[in-house]
């Protein structure tokens, strides 16, 4: 990595963002940078950086193929770079708007779908066989709308979930792997399968050094979540995260069910998936099509 790289580099780490958002834009401007050494570009500061390049770069990606919406969050990302650098000008130029740029009008609806009850059962029977703590993760994943990461560092939080539970309280805290690292509540949908899963991945803990994925590390856990995810018919469209759209839609009909308005409920749901509650927009586009 050059000089302009490793500035670029220093500058994404400033803008700050969850640890997810940073390394997003640590990649992208990574991705700049070999743009323009591919291209034999001489820059070697931020300073120096034109409203052209960044032109280039980004009609290069879109002749790549690359969606819209990706290229939205590339912009982004530059631009958070190029200010905190003092490019404001640049940043601001009316040749790298969206619209501009080619990339407005993309739709932020959601491109994964809920899995559905048989894929479901399917993907659980195949896990049980495979993995019991894989299967015990999924499970937890679906009746409480995990993320991936939630969903592995999981094991931590079994026994106070119980308790929780067990007191026949309505909402269970998600502390370990949360995006940005803010703990979220998520309210319990059915309580009974909700008992009876952590009884099971407990025993399952138990068993394997206390652990669901039996992996000496984060990374090593992450990556055989998603391999297996793959193996057992979690992919495309029902990726891991798909979990996690049917758990949303199960949530938005039960908070329908107690009389709250659409737009409270997406606001719950919102607070529940850990985005805050001013984003029940978002979540109706991405989670809530039903």
């Amino acid at each position: 990595m050059g000089k302009l790289g490793s500035e670029m580099k220093a500058l994404a780490k400033h803008c700050g963002g969850s640890h997810k958002t940073v390394n997003d834009r640590i990649h992208i401007v990574q991705r700049f940078d070999q743009h323009l050494r591919a291209l034999n570009v001489q820059i070697q500061r931020v300073a120096q950086i034109k409203v052209r390049h960044i032109e280039n770069y980004i009609h290069e990606r879109l002749a790549q193929g690359i969606g819209k919406r990706t290229l939205q969050n590339e912009m982004a990302s530059l631009r958070a770079v190029l200010q905190q650098a003092g490019r404001k000008q640049v940043a601001e130029h009316e040749r790298l708007t969206n619209k501009s740029l080619g990339l407005s009008g993309a739709s932020r609806n959601g491109t994964r779908q809920a899995i559905t009850p048989e894929h479901y059962r399917h993907v659980l029977e195949v896990a049980r066989v495979k993995d019991p703590g894989l299967a015990a993760a999924l499970e937890l994943a679906r009746l409480m709308g995990l993320r991936s990461q939630e969903a592995v560092q999981s094991v931590q939080s079994l026994k106070t979930w119980k308790q929780a539970v067990e007191r026949g309280d309505t909402r269970l805290t998600v502390v370990f792997g949360t995006k940005g690292g803010r703990p979220r509540e998520t309210v319990i949908l059915d309580s009974g399968a909700v008992k009876k899963t952590l009884d099971n991945a407990l025993a399952v803990a138990e068993s394997r050094n206390d652990r669901l994925i039996d992996k000496p590390d984060l990374k090593s856990a992450m990556d055989y979540w998603h391999n297996q995810a793959v193996r057992i018919g979690l992919t495309g469209a029902y990726s891991p995260h798909s979990l996690r759209y049917a758990w949303a839609q199960d949530a938005i009909r039960h908070y329908l069910a107690q009389g709250f308005s659409r737009k409270e409920v997406l606001a719950m749901v919102a607070m529940n998936l850990g985005h805050g509650d001013g984003r029940g927009r978002y979540v109706a586009q991405v989670y809530g099509q039903i």
